[in-house]
């Protein structure tokens, strides 16, 4: 039994805030401000002091293992100039000369002084013999050096977004390249970055994690991984599969399908794909892409809302957003489910009647507040694609406010896996109006993950019966200002009432994973 004293932020439905919290196997026996005398005894207390209790964070939309990949490999994000790419490319070749492909992430043409993307023949110069792959910040779009350019088939190199001059790959060629690419990389080698990711995410105070699988591994191996390593891990994962093929994830006995690549219906700002209903506004001629035809898209939520699956769409532009809710409303008229618990992924632009339908449907949006303060994507580059559009991008208040079950997630590796970075972007939106309260972002990153893949009977928030899932940060967020709430940090992170133990080896990972074969996921 351990009993915490101090400021106790529940965040529950009232937005309690109490002075003692009873932890007693992995449970949560009493929270309040009186404890009762039964406890008295109790000599394991800890004081809590300046420090505060909360609910252990959730991640409401993180590609796992591609994330766990780069946090193992090289970022970028940190050049300035395109000079200072190659290097970071050189240095991180020579410590890991066995390396099939030297995979990379967060290049960004808008942090650079030159203001575009590194070119194949520059590549060749950080690494000529050996495959690069450098993704762009967005995710959607990468470089490619020729000795990796040299891996793709006749038919990748025919999609539209190729170019072998530049390198560079766009839209259908950027999501099959990577599908091959990532699946050079060998099973233990990957499972030995997922192990090490989960150490990471741990020190952000991650309890709950949402993943999207499914990036092209044979035989949908990183799926299968996760899956596999889920099993022992110590936070809990909720894997959603990539993909429209509704008998693979009946298969694997998965509740859950969607996500990104296969599931997106569109694209995104970087590469200014994502599907629109005007024009972009400095190119008349380009409303993005839609991917699907909207038959397609509703045959393919029908079918999974007729299995009984949780539904996710990736869709950013408007006219994407339009397409799934219209899929989602004709699934649920086929087959009504009260509490499908279907999610839009992003929904950056929303045009006000489909807000309503959202509402009405009941469909939950997971979106990512840490991407509203990126300098990666500046508030002038999206001015410029979009115009007005750009201010009314990612509603957060106003969804809150129309009941929309509104969660938060990092896309990593788009930003990194830190909630508190996610909850300082919910409450400093590049709209003032839109800045939505602390208790909000708290709940946003907490109970709301939990509820958005049905585990808020169980964890999310900090009351009676729940699983003792907590962090102590070393600060009461309550208390802050919304601009001072990147002084957080969290300091411990508890699951089912024990401190998280770091570097468990990977032996130990598969002797705990056959051992919890019938742990959900």
């Amino acid at each position: 039994m351990q009993i915490f004293h101090g400021d106790i932020v529940t965040c529950d439905q009232n937005g309690s805030v109490f002075k003692c919290l009873v932890e007693e196997e992995g449970k949560i026996i009493f929270v309040g401000d009186e404890l009762p005398a039964v406890y008295a005894d109790c000599s394991e207390i800890v004081e809590l002091g300046p420090n505060a209790l909360l609910p252990a964070f959730g991640d409401g939309h993180i590609h796992f293992s591609s994330w766990a990949l780069f946090n193992s490999t090289f970022d970028v994000r940190s050049a300035t100039t395109i000079a200072e790419i190659k290097p970071i490319i050189k240095s991180y070749a020579d410590s890991d000369p066995k390396a099939k492909v030297i995979f990379g992430f967060g290049h960004s043409r808008h942090i650079l002084s030159e203001k575009r993307l590194i070119t194949r023949t520059e590549l060749d110069e950080a690494s000529k013999d050996r495959p690069v792959y450098l993704v762009c910040y967005d995710g959607h779009s990468a470089v490619a050096n020729s000795a990796a350019i040299g891996l793709l088939s006749p038919k990748i190199r025919a999609l539209r977004g190729f170019d072998l001059e530049s390198g560079q790959l766009f839209h259908e060629a950027f999501l099959e390249a990577t599908d091959l690419i990532s699946g050079r990389i060998p099973p233990l080698k990957l499972m030995s970055f997922i192990a090490k990711g989960i150490d990471t995410l741990a020190e952000y105070g991650i309890g709950l994690v949402h993943t999207v699988e499914g990036v092209g591994f044979p035989r949908d191996l990183d799926v299968d991984l996760v899956r596999f390593v889920a099993r022992s891990a110590q936070i809990q994962f909720r894997i959603y599969f990539q993909t429209m093929e509704v008998n693979k994830v009946l298969k694997r006995k998965l509740p859950r399908i969607g996500g990104c690549f296969a599931c997106a219906l569109d694209g995104c700002f970087g590469v200014k794909d994502a599907a629109l209903l005007d024009p972009y506004s400095d190119d008349s001629q380009n409303k993005g892409i839609l991917y699907y035809s909207d038959e397609a898209v509703m045959d393919f939520v029908t079918k999974a809302n007729q299995a009984g699956l949780q539904v996710q769409l990736h869709c950013i532009g408007d006219a994407a957003v339009v397409q799934a809710v219209k899929a989602i409303k004709a699934a649920l008229e086929d087959y009504p489910r009260m509490d499908h618990r279907h999610t839009l992924i992003h929904a950056c632009l929303i045009p006000e009647p489909i807000l309503e339908k959202i509402a009405s449907l009941g469909i939950g949006v997971t979106l990512q507040p840490g991407f509203l303060i990126s300098p990666l994507e500046p508030a002038d580059y999206l001015e410029k694609i979009i115009g007005e559009r750009a201010h009314q991008s990612s509603p957060i208040r106003k969804m809150i406010e129309m009941g929309i079950h509104v969660s938060g997630g990092s896309d990593g590796p788009v930003t990194v896996p830190n909630p508190i970075e996610g909850i300082y972007g919910a409450c400093n939106h590049h709209d003032p109006e839109q800045s939505v309260s602390i208790v909000d972002a708290l709940r946003m990153y907490t109970y709301n993950i939990a509820w958005t893949s049905f585990d808020e009977k169980e964890r999310g928030s900090l009351e009676n019966g729940k699983i003792a899932d907590m962090i102590i940060l070393n600060k009461n967020p309550l208390q802050l200002a919304p601009g001072n709430l990147l002084e957080l940090k969290v300091e411990k992170l508890y699951l089912s009432g024990k401190e998280y133990i770091e570097g468990r080896s990977l032996p130990g990972i598969l002797i705990n994973s056959f051992k919890n074969r019938s742990r959900p996921v």
